[in-house]
């Protein structure tokens, strides 16, 4: 967590909390280290980042800034998460064939693919305002620390550009937007059975 660092300041009972969760997660870890397929489901990611994208852009269409300024990139962002859609959907479809005894390079080659799509959305500089966050799809956002936020780096850019009615700051919205398409991009051809063959 981004709470928690060498300063952070622990009492007595802190210590058993922390040990429960390294020991739940060290639990976790080693039983999908013994599984053959990495159990996580791209499909089920997909389509809850495009369902909550939706319903973001759904608070913003009544907005007067949103059909001037924003319509066009977030349908260029939608496009490409059906995109993602379709791709999970089609890597799924393999994995579920590759299970049955399938050679070890080909496994390896799907367990690839889902670690690569996953780091697709790493963005290196980081967020706006926040280097030490780099996911673009989850992360806190700025307005927020408490709860993760879909597109914190979009959608905290564009309330700081409304709120302020900046042209440098709707600028830095419309880029965040391009950053996020792009890294939807890139998870998409991650997927694809082009990358990363048997």
């Amino acid at each position: 967590s981004s709470g928690i660092n060498a300063e952070w300041p622990l009492r007595p009972g802190d210590y058993k909390a922390l040990l429960a969760v390294a020991k739940v997660s060290t639990d976790i870890l080693l039983k999908i280290s013994d599984m053959e397929i990495v159990p996580l489901n791209a499909t089920d990611y997909s389509v809850y980042v495009s369902k909550m994208l939706s319903t973001k852009i759904e608070d913003l269409e009544n907005e007067k800034f949103f059909s001037e300024k924003l319509k066009a990139p977030f349908d260029m962002l939608k496009k490409s998460l059906e995109d993602f859609i379709v791709a999970s959907q089609k890597y799924e479809d393999r994995k579920k064939t590759a299970g049955n005894g399938a050679r070890k390079s080909k496994i390896r080659s799907l367990n690839d693919k889902m670690l690569h799509m996953e780091r697709s959305f790493i963005y290196p500089p980081g967020l706006p305002s926040r280097p030490q966050n780099r996911h673009v799809l989850f992360a806190p956002s700025l307005l927020d620390s408490y709860s993760g936020s879909v597109f914190p780096g979009v959608f905290d850019s564009i309330t700081q550009a409304n709120e302020k009615n900046d042209d440098d700051l709707w600028n830095e919205a419309l880029k965040q937007i391009t950053i996020s398409t792009w890294m939807v991009r890139q998870a998409t051809r991650a997927l694809s059975p082009a990358a990363f063959p048997v």
